[in-house]
């Protein structure tokens, strides 16, 4: 049974963590789960341009959104909520088939 939340006449996902965290932006008609911190290893590049880009060490969040329009897969940066990409559950399978492919691929 979903559950309900307060702030709206709208249920709530199972998934949904709440809404009393104050994380931005979580209107009344937004839900996100707990989510998955996952330590990954980045190559950050400012511009683009000759030699090596840094290597960066980050904790990033993976994690399910839903607004009024579909639900999401978000993955971003735990410390930097500028940086993110959240993308429809059919387009994360279809990267999710793709990445596969692509480690599967000879090195």
């Amino acid at each position: 049974m979903p559950r309900t939340d307060p702030d709206s006449t709208r249920d709530c996902p199972m998934w949904c963590a709440g809404h009393e965290d104050d994380q931005e932006p979580m209107p009344p008609h937004w839900h996100r789960n707990e989510g998955v911190i996952v330590s990954v290893v980045e190559r950050r590049r400012a511009t683009l341009g000759a030699g090596p880009a840094p290597l960066l060490a980050e904790d990033f969040v993976v994690a399910l959104e839903q607004d009024a329009q579909a639900t999401y897969l978000y993955i971003g940066p735990l410390e930097d909520g500028r940086r993110f990409f959240a993308v429809t559950l059919d387009s994360a399978q279809r990267l999710h088939s793709a990445i596969a492919a692509a480690l599967k691929a000879p090195k």
